[in-house]
C-alpha cells in the first residue's frame, strides 16, 4: 500500500494545479456516463464518483482542498448506497434484499479518492 500511495504522491506532484485536477475528474465522469445512464440512488459506482466529482468542483483550487472535500463525498455516496435498491448488475436480482448493504462498486469506488487523498496529505 505504501509503493501505491508514494506513486499516487509522485503522480499528483505532476499536475501543475488543482483546475487541472478538477477537469481531470470531470473528464472522467463524464466518460463513465457515456457509458451508462446510472445515478445516484442507483447502488452502483456513480454513488460515490458523482457526489465525490461535485464536491471536487466546488472546493477550491488547492489540491488538499479538493482530494479532502472529493474524499468526504465519496465515503458518504458509498455509505448512503445502504439505503438504495440495485437497478444494476447481478445485485439487481436482489431488489429490496439489497438494502442495508453498500454497493460494492461505490465502496471500492471510494479507495480512488481515499487513495488520492492519502498520497497528497
Amino acid at each position: 500500500i505504501n509503493s501505491a500511495i508514494s506513486l499516487l504522491r509522485t503522480q499528483l506532484l505532476k499536475i501543475a494545479n488543482g483546475i487541472q485536477l478538477k477537469k481531470i475528474l470531470d473528464s472522467g465522469l463524464t466518460e463513465l456516463q457515456y457509458l451508462t445512464t446510472a445515478k445516484v440512488g442507483d447502488k452502483t459506482m456513480m454513488d460515490t464518483l458523482i457526489p465525490a466529482t461535485e464536491a471536487a468542483l466546488n472546493a477550491s483550487d488547492d489540491i488538499l482542498d479538493i482530494v479532502t472535500k472529493a474524499k468526504d463525498a465519496a465515503l458518504e455516496g458509498a455509505e448512503k448506497s445502504k439505503d438504495f435498491v440495485s437497478k444494476f448488475g447481478r445485485a439487481k436480482s436482489y431488489k429490496e434484499q439489497t438494502i442495508g448493504t453498500p454497493d460494492a462498486g461505490a465502496t471500492s469506488c471510494t479507495y480512488i479518492f481515499l487513495g488520492l487523498y492519502e498520497g497528497c496529505k
